[in-house]
Parts: C-alpha cells; structure tokens; sequence
C-alpha cells in the first residue's frame, strides 16, 4: 500500500507539473500583452502632456518611412527632404490632421487622447484612441501595434477615420502635393492611359492645394474634364479641401460627388455625420454615426450622444433617449453621455428619468446642479418648476 500511496502521489505532482508549464505560455502572452498596453497608455500620456517624445520612440521609423513612400510614385527630392525631417514631418502632419477650430474661441485649445479599445494577441494590437479638442470636435485613431525586440511596443501604422485614411496615406498625399510630377500623378488615378494635358491639369490642382490658392484650385477643378472630376482621388482631394476652406455651397457640392462616389461607405463616415449635423441634416447624420460604429466594431459614447442629440433634433424623443442610455451604458465614465441623457430625457418630459442623469453628474462629475444654474441653461431651466426636480433637490441637500 505504501508504494502505490507513492505512486499516486507522483502521478498527481506531475499532472500538475504539466498544467503548470501548459499556463505558463498563456500567462507570458497575457503578461505581453499588459505590457503592450501599458506602453501605449504612456505613449498617449505623452501626447496629452504635449510632448512627442514616447510617440517618437515607439514609432517603427523603417515602417511608417518604407509606407509612406511606397504609397504613390513620389519625387526622389521630396522623400529625402521628408526622411531628412522625419520626426518634424511626422509631428506636422499629426497635428494638422486634426479636425479644425470652427471659431476663436476653439483655436488654441488642447486634445486629449482617450484609449475607448485595446485588443492584443500574440505581440500584436490594434489600439483605438479618440481625440477630443473644444467644441465637441473628434477625431478616431486606430493603431497597428506590435511587439518588438525586448519586449519593446512598436507603432506600425494608423488609421485616421477623420482624414479617412492611413498615415501613411496622408503623409505620402502631403508628398504628392509637395512635388506632382507626371510620374507622381499618373500613380494616383485609376484611369488608364492619361494624357499629358490630364496630368497637367492634375499637378496644378495639387499645387494650388500646396500654394493655399482657393482661387486657383477652383479655377481648374471647375475646368476639369468629367472623367477627372470623378476620379476618387481628386473627389476625396476636393472635399477635404472644400472642408477646409468652409464654403457652404462648395462643401455641399463636394459632399455630394464624395457619396456619389463612395456609396454606403463607412471610409468617410464620421467626416460626412460631422458635416450632416453641420446643415441639420439630422437623420442622415444618425446613418453615417451607425455606420462609423460599425468600421470601429463596438458603440462609441461620442457617437451615441450625437445620433441622440440628432434624434432629438428632429423630435424623435423616444429613439434619442434610447440613443442617450446607450451611450452612458458603453461609457459610463463620459460627462458627455450624462448631460446627453438629461437633455434627451428632459425633452420627452420624463422628469423622474432626468433626476437619474443628474445624480450621475453631481456625484460622477463634481456638478452642484441647483436651480440658479440650471435657469441659464434654455433646455434644462425647465426642470426647475418641476416637482420631480423639486424632490431630488431636496433629498440631495439633506443628504
């Protein structure tokens, strides 16, 4: 009996020896991938204290450089001029890339990166982080990550939803535009064979973009034969340039050869939602907002708060508290989603669903919303004389 007491015993260490070492691989991978996402929260720390520094080093120069200029057919002289600036060029481009101030009182302000997403397997990631500056302006980022030597984060790439495209895209555009020639535009039309007078015309329309000269650009995209106002290229170069210069009737134009040309698309989603609620085209922005949703692959409480302020916009209460609930569901943690659902509550006079938002705000947010400061606001001023408002007020200042 002893001997088979020994043997069992033996058989049970080693079982457990092999469950042991079969974890360990798990739990490397898992301790990897908590790395990874350390590192990159220290990176987007970095960006939000205004320093570039741990963006710089993370950043696979050898990547990012060889895509950007394998993008396009680009000029020997300007990809030197940009690996000979790399870092400078690589700042510019970011920050430009960013959704503009609309107003004064917008310019100059700061943007705060958010990680909403961080997915990670086998030393690989893809990060989506959402910037946000003043005026409720937004911008997606979604990052190609991986593990290098020493357990090192690496950024590969990302993908810019508002500028709708990779980094490496809009960097190698910027090149196109730096020097267009013959070569250079022929490698970004699709159409086959085009002639000189068409390659022409294309370079100046890029070089009136590089020059800044709106009446130039529009002078010869007006001129532009069908075939080449229709090309993607040029559709997408022209309305993120008319989005730039801000002309109502140029933006909406270009807005319409843009939809026209992508269908159904979610490449500019978040682009087209933004300019829909700009024109208070209110259920077509709801379209695009769920459309983005879907590229990112999860709810966003940004994009939640605007189909429910758009809901509500077209009086459509029920479908904007809907909306507004989601967006506190999938990120709690957001001042936006709250104040959203108030507003979205109080317009379909569900007051005793209103005081719920408000207690997320004062004790969430640190808001002390009595009524001297709900009376300056023109949509919630009407909580006030509400007896809802008049209960929770009480038992909030007894408390």
């Amino acid at each position: 009996m002893p001997e088979v007491n020994a043997l069992n015993k033996a058989l049970f260490l080693a079982t457990v020896l092999l469950v042991l070492l079969a974890a360990l691989p798990s739990a490397r991978a898992q301790s990897a991938d908590d790395g990874m996402r350390e590192q990159f929260e220290a990176v987007i720390n970095g960006l939000n204290n205004n320093t570039f520094r741990e963006f710089h080093d993370a950043i696979d120069d050898d990547e990012l450089m060889g895509r950007i200029f394998g993008a396009y057919v680009l000029d020997g002289e300007a990809k030197q001029s940009f690996a000979a600036n790399f870092r400078a060029s690589i700042e510019g481009i970011f920050t430009g890339s960013m959704p503009r101030a609309r107003s004064q009182a917008e310019a100059g302000g700061e943007i705060i990166g958010k990680i909403i997403s961080f997915e990670a397997q086998d030393g690989q990631a893809r990060a989506i982080v959402r910037y946000a500056a003043s005026g409720y302006r937004y911008s997606y980022h979604s990052y190609d990550l991986a593990l290098g030597s020493g357990g090192r984060l690496r950024i590969i790439d990302w993908f810019d939803y508002y500028q709708s495209g990779w980094f490496s895209e809009v960097a190698g555009n910027e090149l196109v535009k730096a020097m267009p020639g013959q070569a250079t535009v022929r490698s970004i039309l699709e159409m086959s064979n085009p002639s000189d007078g068409q390659l022409f015309q294309v370079g100046e329309l890029l070089k009136a973009v590089r020059d800044q000269n709106p009446r130039r650009y529009f002078q010869i995209h007006d001129g532009l034969e069908e075939a080449l106002q229709r090309e993607p290229y040029v559709v997408v170069l022209n309305f993120q340039y008319c989005r730039i210069l801000g002309d109502p009737a140029r933006l909406g134009a270009a807005v319409a050869a843009l939809v026209d040309t992508f269908p159904g698309e979610a490449l500019h989603s978040l682009s087209l939602g933004e300019y829909y609620v700009s024109r208070r085209l209110f259920e077509q922005a709801i379209v695009e907002y769920d459309r983005f949703e879907g590229a990112l692959g999860f709810k966003d409480g940004v994009s939640e708060s605007f189909k429910a302020t758009s809901a509500m916009a077209v009086g459509d209460f029920e479908r904007a508290q809907e909306f507004a609930l989601s967006a506190t569901q999938v990120e709690p943690d957001l001042e936006l989603s709250w104040w959203t659902l108030l507003r979205a509550r109080t317009a379909a006079q569900n007051y005793a669903g209103a005081t719920e938002a408000l207690t997320q705000l004062e004790d969430r947010f640190g808001h002390l919303l009595i009524p001297q400061k709900l009376r300056r606001d023109r949509f919630l001023k009407i909580l006030i004389s509400q007896q809802e408002y008049k209960d929770w007020r009480a038992s909030r200042d007894q408390e």
